[in-house]
């Protein structure tokens, strides 16, 4: 009895590696036969894809489990193909397939339904055009799928929303159209949604706020509508929320301040009105809160100032009024804070030269007034000081030429008087100064002919007198020089000549009776 059953075992184990051989070897085939249509046969990668070679050992991106291929990834071998030969009804037991950054093109097969066992499919960064099949739907088994940056068209099917145990849906980077589907409401384990970069239109589903786990929704760059749900602020393991670039419009909800995770919250370039919500101050995690280029108005809430955590604040371009609050100057790792183009008024606070971690300031064409705090001196990390287009009074503070990294300096049209400060000339990285459209008066520092990376020193239009002082000609790299409207007196320095790079001069009105051709790219204006 014992040794029939062991003859028994033995007929069983044989048949089944003759089976699983068998069905190892269609596999082999099939895929030799996918990889027959490849464009660049002499590619070195796959040289190991050969009859006589064991498919499950040798093959290059293959690998087997119980005999049979589980997992395929060829990603960035520079194959140039298609999927119409793949033999997606040769291989049920595939579960990984990566086929990303290659050159297959054409369209994606609804027999891609068929790898029913599939957990994982990348077919991101190549050329693949048309649809996206419904046949997708039929991947019950599905984590991650990632389409990005190809050439796919038409809507998003229903059928994704079938996928339950996706976690990863990322199909930005084409120029799929129609609605967002209400579908993806069900997708209960997803963590990242991506369809930004796309031609969406219609609004943003209320159903993406029951996706309960989902860590990074990004949908910018598209051409949605409508206002944000308040039932985003049931997202509360989000960390990135990017709805930027899009035709969004109404009040930014109150709810938005709930998502206690965001590091990363982009509303900006779309047409939302309303104030900024004082529940914003709830993200004590964010890093990054831009809401420019959209129709905002009222006061920027004190509550910003909350947000220690915060890098980047961009709110420049819309109709905020009200005065700058002193509490931004609690955030300590603020390296840029734009607030230009609005309707703020009031002083500078003092409080914003606590911000040591700034590198990049910007409160132009504002209707701010008083002085220039000298507290901004102490910005030592500062690259970028735009001030213009205020009606800011005072001299210009010499604590400014403490900020030797800064690149551009830009105080042009207020009502600024006093002399130039002659430590503007330590600022050796200067290469845009504009001091011009105000009441400064006194003579030009010689010292600003230190500073020689400038390309462009516009001083135009103020109360200057005395005469342009020589070391002018240091500046070997300037190509703008405006001087005019002043009282300037005495001889056009012969050193001016030396501006080989120069392309445009203008000195008119400045007292002098004549003007001079220098160089042969230079443009002497004359009123």
């Amino acid at each position: 009895m014992i040794s029939k059953i062991f003859s028994l075992l033995q007929f069983f184990t044989l048949l089944y590696f003759l089976t699983v051989t068998f069905a190892s070897t269609e596999e082999a085939t099939s895929l030799l036969k996918w990889k027959a249509t490849f464009k660049n046969q002499n590619n070195s990668l796959f040289a190991s894809w050969t009859p006589s070679s064991n498919s499950c050992r040798d093959w290059y991106g293959v690998i087997c489990f119980n005999g049979r291929v589980n997992m395929l990834n060829i990603t960035n071998t520079s194959v140039i193909g298609t999927l119409d030969d793949f033999p997606f009804s040769s291989l049920p037991f595939l579960e990984y397939l990566d086929l990303s950054m290659n050159y297959f093109s054409d369209t994606i097969p609804p027999d891609i339904g068929k790898l029913t066992n599939l957990i994982c499919l990348d077919l991101s960064s190549n050329q693949i055009s048309g649809t996206v099949p419904p046949q997708i739907g039929s991947l019950a088994k599905l984590q991650s799928l990632h389409m990005f940056d190809n050439h796919l068209n038409g809507f998003i099917p229903e059928e994704i929303g079938h996928l339950k145990f996706l976690t990863e849906l990322d199909l930005s980077f084409n120029t799929l159209n129609g609605s967002i589907p209400a579908s993806l409401g069900n997708l209960n384990n997803l963590t990242i949604l991506h369809l930004h970069d796309n031609h969406l239109s219609g609004s943003i589903p209320e159903e993406i706020g029951y996706l309960w786990s989902l860590t990074d929704l990004r949908l910018y760059n598209n051409s949605l509508n409508g206002s944000i749900p308040a039932s985003l602020g049931n997202l509360n393991n989000l960390t990135i929320l990017r709805l930027d670039d899009n035709q969004l419009f109404g009040f930014i909800p109150e709810e938005i301040g709930y998502l206690r995770s965001l590091t990363h919250l982009d509303l900006c370039s779309n047409t939302l009105d309303g104030s900024i919500p004082t529940s914003l101050g709830n993200l004590i995690s964010l890093s990054i809160l831009y809401l420019y280029d959209n129709h905002l108005s009222g006061p920027i809430p004190e509550e910003i100032g909350y947000l220690r955590s915060l890098t980047d604040l961009w709110l420049y371009t819309n109709s905020l009024n009200g005065s700058i609050p002193a509490s931004l100057g609690n955030l300590n790792n603020l390296t840029t804070l734009r607030l230009d183009d609005n309707h703020l008024f009031g002083f500078i606070p003092e409080e914003i030269g606590y911000l040591r971690s700034l590198t990049h300031l910007d409160l132009c064409s504002n209707t701010l007034d008083g002085s220039i705090p000298t507290s901004l001196g102490n910005l030592t990390n500062l690259y970028v000081l735009y001030l213009d287009g205020n009606h800011l009074s005072g001299p210009i503070p010499e604590e400014i030429g403490y900020l030797r990294f800064l690149t551009d300096l830009q105080l042009y049209n207020n009502s600024l008087n006093g002399s130039i400060p002659a430590s503007l000339g330590n600022l050796n990285n200067l290469t845009i100064l504009r001091l011009d459209d105000n009441h400064l008066f006194g003579f030009i520092p010689e010292e600003i002919g230190y500073l020689r990376s400038l390309t462009h020193l516009d001083l135009c239009s103020n109360t200057l007198d005395g005469s342009i002082p020589t070391s002018l000609g240091n500046l070997t790299s300037l190509s703008i020089l405006y001087l005019y409207d002043n009282h300037l007196s005495g001889p056009i320095p012969e050193e001016i000549g030396y501006l080989r790079s120069l392309t445009d001069l203008r000195l008119y009105n400045c007292l002098h009776p004549y003007s001079i051709q220098i160089g042969r790219n230079v443009v002497v204006t004359k009123k």
